[in-house]
């Protein structure tokens, strides 16, 4: 290691330095893949247990509002519940009614082939009303309303508004995350139902249009093959992806670091963790109602 001697001081040469971080950068890259793996892993129950917790705190803040002991601006929670639901209409309508459109043609294939496409409608009902029209409006939400929740309180914790909240006694779990968990959890039910129906249109233009089937056969068989017990299903899918897509996008904004990289990670975070979520739930939905025959 080269020095240069001034008077009696050493001084080292910049060299040294970047020798220095050179070898701190080599042994971090010396780690093992198993190392890596169970630091992914030990992150991953830390997340968890991050989610769990935030959980905690909106059930707390949610019981605080239901006695009184909390509020939030309703004119805000106006103007969330427009955005999880007006302004989400014309998303929903086009992704939805081309969904129905494809499942009707991939159910063409190999329907026709036993001259029964009249059956298209059942395959697209029971689709669209059961899971599909659940999940495609929950993906669509996690885009636009979940990173839009975590970029604008990401925004607020890198201006420190947040702190300012808890410098004055308010808690920004009941005064900005609960509106905003309450009006996605309102408003995915809905969108759902308005998804069946542009889903079901999608089949029904397509299968009569470019197959020529009998309007009225078609309704009177997507009526028949749609039970009450398969919209309960796709209203328990939108209850509880509202809840995944709200909780993720309100953690990553809040847990987000004071600079720009950090608005951007937080908006990241919240649309894949809200997606992943959505498939988990999905999984674990549908294992159930087919251990309980529904």
């Amino acid at each position: 290691m080269s020095r240069i001697i001034w008077g009696s001081r050493i001084i080292n040469k910049p060299s040294e330095k970047l020798e220095a971080d050179y070898s701190i950068s080599s042994q971090k890259a010396r780690k093992s893949f198993f190392e890596e793996i169970g630091e992914k892993v030990l992150q991953i129950g830390k997340s968890l247990g991050r989610e769990l917790d935030f959980l905690g705190d909106i059930a707390f803040s949610l019981g605080r509002l239901v006695t009184g002991k909390s509020f939030f601006r309703w004119d805000d929670f106006m103007l969330l519940v427009k955005r999880c639901g007006v302004d989400t209409l014309l998303l929903v309508s086009l992704i939805s009614l081309l969904v129905g459109m494809i499942l009707a043609f991939v159910a063409s294939i190999q329907l026709k082939m036993f001259g029964a496409q009249i059956y298209i409608s059942d395959i697209v009902g029971i689709a669209m009303v059961r899971v599909l029209s659940a999940v495609m409006t929950g993906i669509i939400v996690s885009g636009r309303i979940g990173a839009s929740y975590a970029a604008e309180l990401a925004m607020m914790q890198t201006n420190e508004e947040i702190d300012a909240l808890k410098t004055l006694g308010v808690s920004p779990v009941e005064f900005l995350v609960v509106p905003r968990v309450l009006a996605l959890v309102l408003m995915m039910p809905i969108l759902t139902i308005y998804a069946d129906f542009m889903g079901i249109l999608g089949g029904f233009l397509i299968s009569t249009m470019m197959f020529h089937l009998n309007p009225i056969e078609y309704l009177n068989h997507t009526q028949l093959s749609i039970k009450l017990s398969y919209l309960w299903i796709g209203l328990i899918h939108s209850f509880v992806f509202g809840v995944i897509i709200a909780v993720a996008g309100c953690l990553s904004g809040i847990e987000c670091k004071r600079n720009a990289a950090g608005v951007g990670n937080a908006t990241t975070s919240a649309v894949v963790n809200a997606i992943t979520g959505l498939v988990i739930a999905t999984a674990i939905i549908t294992f159930i109602c087919q251990v309980l025959g529904v």
